[in-house]
């Protein structure tokens, strides 16, 4: 009887400490600071997070036009070419890139870019 108090109590203590790191880790921060990660994106895809969390896929070498404009919170690209972004600033992002404004940006539409230069003009 002594024997399984103490196997049980050795047992709690270790499935408590194995929770504790876990939540530990769950809540440390991350490597860019407090702001969290841009969502993974699908292979073959241009992902745009917006606002609110809703994230938009759009397939690789297609255009997408946001009417309204949105809010933007990132874009990141899966596909293998690179992408313009027209909205408060024209900027683009390359393939396998992330672009994640400092500032409050509006997208009003995301287009393939077949020479990897994009309009500056805002």
């Amino acid at each position: 009887m002594r024997r399984s108090r103490l196997t049980a109590a050795l047992a709690t203590l270790t499935l408590t400490a194995a929770l504790a790191t876990t939540a530990t880790a769950a809540a440390a921060p991350t490597a860019a600071g407090d702001a969290p990660a841009a969502p993974p994106c699908a292979k073959g895809y241009i992902c745009v997070e917006q606002s609110g969390g809703v994230v938009t896929l759009v397939p690789e070498g297609r255009p997408h036009d946001f009417d309204p404009p949105v809010r933007l919170v990132s874009v990141a690209n899966s596909t293998s070419i690179p992408y313009c972004l027209a909205g408060s600033y024209n900027t683009g992002v390359a393939p396998g890139g992330v672009f994640e404004p400092t500032t409050a940006y509006t997208l009003r539409r995301v287009t393939p870019s077949g020479s990897g230069a994009c309009l500056t003009g805002g």
